[in-house]
């Protein structure tokens, strides 16, 4: 399956998740960027490669597990796809995991992506990220920390992406805007949130607190 499934298959989609009425803060400016956004389990991620205006011009960062039939399922026992106290826990973790691996990697490849790989291949996720973002496309990330069911960590985020930054600005000589996007469903709203970069003349290290902090506040409202 390749571009042309994930073509054919957005108007399907469509029918089954909502519509969410986009709201900028600031205009899209043309520059590329990194949209970084809450998951809402697996809405987040449908409606970014779906319902989102730049999906054309913009690249997922997608596990490199998924991605493989043979990674899958214990990609799916990990990532709490349901509730590990349940009664039907046991029943779900013995069927979900083999069949999802037959049908979620053929779909996820055909989305334009980056695999994000977290061995000695990540400097691959990094190399490819740079390539996109320098050819005038955009990154999609999803930062949060998943810690069960339905539950994520709001205090803290996944910040190994952050590297981008300094690379970008170093190849390009201009910082690279983030711009946090908070997928509200129960107001149906997608909010991108005003651009906001890191200070070339700082080292990176130093600022991942404050970082971490304006985009936990532009996806959860905090």
């Amino acid at each position: 399956m390749g571009k042309h499934f994930y073509a054919a298959a957005i108007p399907l989609v469509r029918l089954f998740i909502p519509k969410l009425k986009v709201e900028w803060e600031v205009p899209y400016d043309g520059e590329p960027c990194v949209f970084v956004a809450n998951h809402e389990r697996a809405i987040g991620p449908l409606e970014m490669a779906v319902n989102f205006p730049l999906r054309k011009e913009s690249h997922i960062w997608i596990f490199a597990d998924p991605l493989s039939r043979e990674t899958t399922p214990a990609y799916v026992r990990q990532d709490h796809w349901w509730n590990e106290n349940g009664k039907l826990a046991p029943l779900w973790n013995r069927i979900i995991p083999p069949v999802v691996s037959w049908i979620l990697p053929p779909i996820l490849r055909s989305v334009p992506h980056v695999p994000v790989y977290h061995d000695g291949r990540a400097a691959t996720t990094m190399k490819e990220s740079l390539r996109l973002l320098r050819a005038g496309r955009n990154l999609v990330i999803f930062p949060e920390i998943p810690t069960g069911y339905g539950e994520h960590d709001t205090e803290k985020i996944n910040e190994g992406w952050l590297m981008i930054l300094p690379m970008f600005e170093k190849r390009e000589g201009k910082p690279l805007k983030i711009r946090p996007v908070r997928l509200d469903l129960a107001s149906r709203r997608m909010i991108v949130r005003a651009p906001f970069t890191m200070d070339p003349a700082l080292p990176l290290r130093d600022q991942v607190p404050e970082l971490s902090r304006k985009v936990l506040r532009g996806i959860f409202d905090l």
